[in-house]
């Protein structure tokens, strides 16, 4: 029995043992004698038999993506794995003239068919920024409802993956009768409260340092006595820095809740760089509603509390306070004292004024949208709510409305309007009842059932969805009214000037986030034995040090090469700091030059990838791997078999072997052999890195109280036989001998997450001329979006 390590296992027993019936019967006994063995009845590796993989690639779309991926291993020559007998070019040549050509029909097969009416359900960040552009409210729609799924690809905007249940769809009502109650308002304006402090209030226990100087200790506080229970508010705050020349500026850090004996629920109203010794006015906003409010029947600790804090840190931690005892007329007294460190960027607040319920005019702006006019008699009523019901609709359904629309929630108002005081309550549960409908809460793309292309406001929504997660506003809405938005200079035109507006924020944040698992910084937790002064608030820093890669590359038009190599980083002081980089003074990201620094540039040494592929105490090369295999080449591996062990941390002198020999001996097993030879190399070159993204020397590897270093070993052997040296070394590789690979891998995740879909074999002709075209751009990130936004399948259904 032939057996041999794969990469992926699965890849090479498609190559050897699912031959079409119309095959040669010299080809099939080569095949069946390299691969049964392993792939047939008495073995499935991988989890995989193929003995009965159909060869009818119209019919059986599962098994002709399998037939897809099989040409793709052929064409990179990495089928069959080393180690493997080779096949006869005769053979490889049989077997890739048969692929091409049943792949070639069954994928013109597909577009021959008219897709069916597409249905995908608004995730939670597009649910909350569609109601808060359509109810011009900024507050959290999304609290209660559960979390969404992710597709296989690693999207959650995924139509597959967005189920509805009666549980979320009771969340979804909940939250629209919430949302219209602040909304649309009813009575009077309400009395506006105000409040104003120049000085810090005193903590009567005196064990707070509360100042208005706000350097390595300190806090400002204001307790605000009245205060609303709802609407918008405003934090006007006067400050200004004390610092040495050219050092980082300090961080102001507002947050903002309430006392409730020892604990203080608060959430953060914002943060700002004071970089100026002149005293500046800074503005926070935001809804009182969403921030922790007391009961109004507690009394120990009465008022609202403004926090203002200096969130600049270097490192050390804050002294303690010392207890200084006097006498005062003629009575001991004490006090504490914390000490003044004159080199530490320091915050001092002159003064803060709060004011809410905020409003220029009554009712508000996002009332008056809604319900432009109320109806001056009960008989007017009626014609009103149609007429406002109907633009609403309009609107909230991204779409014309007819009448038919309109009758059912018209007929709600009729049947609500008896049961309530007032127009504008019935107005509310009528409106509640379309935000629960499919039309809002589905992106529902029907077209005309003579074509397969999406009609233009299916258009209108798939390209705002796509580049700021929300509804299309007002100039696409019209564009698509006039028919104009499939014009492709129009789209293209759209499709920048969309990209160069700053909510194109939200693309950026989704798709990095979710293209390169960004959220796993915050699913490893750093071990403080191994990392005693790392700050746990750093993570996000690291998450957004790689949006703000993105953004910049999205920004300058420039190659997406720079993912794997670059010369810059974007960092801003506290990622400087971490990497030991001088240039940044604040919080803000800037470009920063790696010239002479050291670091190498790119995706494989961001903190964000190497922490969210470690332990926490070290780098997980295996992790590291399948990161890089999946992200960045598009050929994510196939998950191990139960039976396949870890690596023996139980035994303690090979805990403390280098992990390079940990992971040979793990090889060792014929189970683990073959997975491993396709993904540890990849890993093992980032070896340098250790778990949160810091250059090394050496390894330290601890088991109870033994502790053994090795040095450094990043040389690893890839998959293809090349040879590479460290991350620099797997960067040079990856541009000079992948970059078509690491291109078609980024043009088919975005493409999928513009359609919101997973890719299918109808797709895979597209994705190569999308990808020949992004790569004669000189691989310019802007313009693949341009070219997605204008190609057939971001047109069609």
């Amino acid at each position: 029995m032939q057996r041999h390590g794969t990469q992926p296992a699965w890849v090479v027993a498609v190559v050897c043992l699912a031959v079409p019936a119309q095959a040669d019967e010299e080809p099939q006994s080569i095949l069946d004698q390299h691969c049964v063995a392993c792939h047939g009845p008495q073995a499935q590796n991988a989890g995989v038999r193929l003995d009965g993989l159909s060869t009818d690639l119209v019919r059986d779309r599962r098994a002709a993506e399998t037939w897809h991926d099989v040409r793709n291993a052929l064409n990179r020559g990495e089928m069959p794995p080393p180690g493997a007998p080779a096949l006869a070019a005769d053979d490889r040549a049989e077997l890739l003239d048969w692929l091409d050509s049943a792949l070639s029909a069954a994928a013109a097969a597909q577009r021959q068919h008219n897709g069916p009416a597409a249905m995908r359900r608004l995730n939670r960040r597009e649910y909350q920024n569609t109601m808060r552009d359509l109810l011009g409210l900024d507050v959290d729609y999304v609290k209660n409802l559960p979390p969404d799924e992710m597709s296989p690809d690693g999207f959650t905007n995924n139509g597959s993956a967005l189920r509805m249940s009666s549980l979320r769809l009771e969340h979804y009502l909940s939250a629209a009768r919430s949302a219209l109650r602040r909304a649309v308002v009813t009575g009077p304006p309400p009395p506006v409260r105000e409040h104003f402090a120049e000085e810090t209030v005193i903590d009567k226990v005196k064990t707070q340092h509360w100042s208005n100087r706000l350097g390595r200790t300190g806090t400002f506080v204001a307790r605000v006595p009245d205060f609303p229970d709802e609407g918008d508010f405003v934090l006007l705050v006067r400050a200004r820095a004390v610092m040495p020349a050219g050092s980082p500026f300090p961080r102001m850090h507002v947050s903002m809740g309430y006392r409730a004996d020892t604990q203080t629920p608060s959430r953060t109203v914002g943060e700002a760089d004071v970089a100026e010794s002149a005293v500046r006015e800074f503005e926070f906003r935001g809804r009182i509603e969403e921030f922790p409010i007391q009961s109004r029947t507690q009394s120990k600790y009465p008022g609202l509390l403004i926090w203002i804090r200096n969130a600049y840190s270097d490192g050390r931690p804050p002294p303690a306070g010392e207890k200084v005892e006097f006498e005062e007329d003629g009575k001991a007294k004490w006090k504490m004292v914390w000490p003044v460190d004159p080199a530490f960027p320091t915050i001092v607040v002159e003064s803060v004024r709060f004011e809410a319920p905020v409003y220029s005019r009554w009712p508000p702006a996002h009332h008056s949208r809604l319900i432009p006019r109320s109806p001056g008699s009960r008989t007017a009523e009626r014609t009103a709510a149609r007429e406002q019901l109907r633009a609403f609709l309009r609107r909230a359904y991204r779409r014309p409305v007819r009448d038919a629309d309109v009758r059912p929630i018209l007929r709600f108002f009729d049947t609500v309007r008896p049961t309530v005081s007032s127009y504008e309550e019935a107005m509310r549960e009528a409106m509640a009842m379309a935000l629960v409908s499919p039309a809002f809460l589905y992106r529902i793309e029907r077209g005309k059932a003579s074509s397969s292309r999406i009609d233009s406001h299916e258009l209108a929504a798939r390209l705002s969805y796509f580049l700021w997660s929300t509804m299309p506003g007002a100039r696409l809405t019209a564009l698509a009214d006039q028919g104009r938005l499939r014009e492709p200079s129009t789209l293209r035109a759209e499709a920048l000037r969309m990209l160069d507006d700053p909510r194109s924020r939200e693309f950026v944040e989704q798709f990095t986030d979710q293209w390169l698992d960004l959220a796993g910084v915050h699913r490893v937790a750093i071990n403080p034995i191994y990392y005693p002064d790392f700050d746990p608030a750093l993570k996000e820093h690291m998450r957004e040090e790689t949006r703000q890669f993105f953004a910049a590359l999205l920004r300058e038009d420039a190659s997406a090469l720079r993912f794997l190599r670059s010369d810059m980083a974007l960092l801003n002081e506290p990622m400087a700091r971490h990497y030991g980089i001088r240039g940044p003074r604040g919080g803000t990201f800037e470009q920063v030059s790696l010239a002479g620094t050291g670091r190498l540039g790119g995706l494989l040494s961001q903190s964000s990838i190497l922490l969210s592929n470690s332990t926490g105490e070290d780098s997980h090369p295996v992790e590291r791997g399948v990161w890089v295999r999946r992200a960045l080449l598009g050929d994510p591996p196939s998950p191990p078999p139960p039976a396949v062990p870890n690596l023996d941390s139980g035994d303690e002198d090979l805990a403390l072997l280098p992990l390079a020999r940990q992971l040979e001996l793990h090889r060792d097993s014929e189970a683990c052999a073959r997975c491993h030879q396709g993904i540890d190399p990849w890993g093992l070159a980032l070896e340098e890195y250790d778990a949160v993204g810091l250059r090394r020397e050496a390894v330290s590897r601890r088991v109870g109280e033994r502790v053994k270093s090795h040095p450094v070993d990043s040389e690893a052997t890839l998959p293809d036989g090349y040879r590479v040296s460290g991350a620099q070394g797997l960067a040079d590789y990856l541009v000079a001998h992948r970059s078509r690979q690491f291109s078609k891998a980024l043009v088919s995740k975005m493409l999928a997450y513009a359609l919101g879909r997973g890719l299918e074999l109808r797709d895979q002709e597209i994705v190569e001329d999308l990808t020949d075209r992004f790569e004669q751009t000189g691989h310019r990130l802007k313009q693949l979006c341009v070219m997605i936004v204008t190609s057939e399948p971001f047109l069609s259904r």
